[in-house]
């Protein structure tokens, strides 16, 4: 896997990544490798095994932990979600086109539990262009390290709905929705039921909702990727970027469904690997084939391609990467179903998924290969991920 590391060296030297760690399990063979600075201007190395915030690889974690609750009847695919929320029995829907966050109508349609997994739900994110997007920035969503899920949640609940639920795709906040879902119906908090039910089970130490002080400074410096200049820089918070949402590193209490986990490469590599069969290392079940097969088949009809994340700073110029072309989407996960020029070398029914500061996992059952990425630049260049992966299946016969 050499090439991999010369393809890294090639970004660091032109600017758009300060270094990665990454672990790849091919067969019977691990390769663990670190490259780069943590911190670009005190030329710091980038050491093994950092606290890295993982963003959106909370995600598969949390729907794993709702699939759990599914198998053992706590809850359904099915369910609409005004069972776990009484007041959300009538929902309003923007009108499409509207230009007015009160341009709606009512419907009976009740987002599902299956629709949130599926991001088909009709939630949004603040970064996203439209209408419901701005008002959830204007409300400050997520923007505090100190409020409850539980507020946040409730605060989402009570603006309109993008689109009717079940119409299209549309990447958002709908995994803490199910989060918060996960509490009601535990009466627990979300990090003891991920405690008990996941992380103590793979032996996961090192990945929680806080850090504790002394290891601050085993936390990866985080940047940001400026594609004006195309180079990496320090953050600049401005209105409508998720780098606004606050993430504590210290706060015991904080807990959120789509984002907020830090880990490390190797805990998070006990997280991937168990995808492959649901056991742990000794043999322990934590989710059944029949469940996990569900989890990474694409549950999407062909008329919701191509999949696309976009933001109100996407810039599609020559150099622009639609890193899902070709994907579907599973019960918590992408998956590849179709060979395109932006993935012309993956293995249909590979899967996984990846966080806003460019961290990533795949998984390839038919290979057996599991590969987790982990880098701290908050909105990378796509080309980072994309040449880490067509790296490892280009490399495959020559490893």
């Amino acid at each position: 896997m050499n090439k991999i590391k010369e393809s890294f060296n090639e970004h660091i030297e032109s600017g758009i990544c300060n270094g990665a760690e990454y672990i790849i399990n091919f067969g019977d063979k691990i390769y663990h490798e670190t490259i780069g600075f943590k911190d670009i201007e005190k030329k710091i190395d980038l050491t093994k095994n950092l606290y890295y915030r993982i963003w959106s690889m909370t995600k598969p974690i949390v729907s794993l932990a709702a699939m759990q609750l599914i198998e053992k009847n706590y809850l359904s695919l099915n369910d609409q979600i005004d069972k776990y929320f009484v007041d959300f029995k009538k929902i309003k829907i923007l009108n499409k086109s509207s230009k007015n966050i009160n341009d709606t109508y009512q419907s009976d349609r009740i987002p599902t539990i299956k629709e949130l997994l599926l991001h088909t739900a009709g939630f949004t994110y603040n970064s996203c262009n439209n209408i419901i997007a701005e008002e959830y920035e204007k409300r400050k969503i997520f923007h505090s390290g100190e409020t409850s899920l539980e507020e946040e949640v409730n605060n989402i609940l009570t603006m309109p709905l993008l689109f009717e639920p079940g119409s299209k795709w549309h990447y958002s906040v709908s995994i803490d929705i199910l989060a918060r879902i996960i509490e009601i119906i535990t009466k627990d908090n979300l990090i003891n039921i991920l405690n008990e039910n996941i992380f103590s089970l793979l032996e996961m130490k090192n990945t929680n909702f806080y850090i504790n002080k002394e290891d601050n400074e085993n936390l990866a410096n985080t940047y940001e990727y400026s594609k004006e200049n195309q180079q990496i820089m320090n953050l600049s918070p401005q209105a409508r970027k998720l780098v606004n949402y606050y993430y504590p590193a210290n706060n015991k209490s904080y807990a959120r469904g789509g984002h907020g986990l830090f880990s490390t490469a190797e805990d998070y590599l006990k997280f991937v690997n168990m995808l492959i069969d649901g056991r742990n290392l000794n043999g322990k079940e934590l989710i059944k084939s029949e469940t996990l097969n569900q989890m990474r088949t694409n549950s999407l009809d062909s008329s919701f391609f191509p999949l696309e994340i976009t933001s109100t700073n996407t810039i599609k110029d020559e150099r622009y990467i639609n890193d899902l072309d070709g994907y579907g989407w599973g019960l918590g996960f992408r998956v590849l179903v179709n060979k395109t020029k932006f993935n012309p070398y993956g293995q249909i029914g590979e899967f996984g998924w990846s966080g806003y500061a460019s961290t990533y996992f795949m998984i390839d059952p038919v290979n057996k290969i599991s590969a987790v990425l982990m880098m701290q630049i908050i909105d990378g260049d796509r080309v980072l991920k994309q040449d880490f992966y067509n790296n490892i299946y280009q490399n495959l016969e020559k490893n």
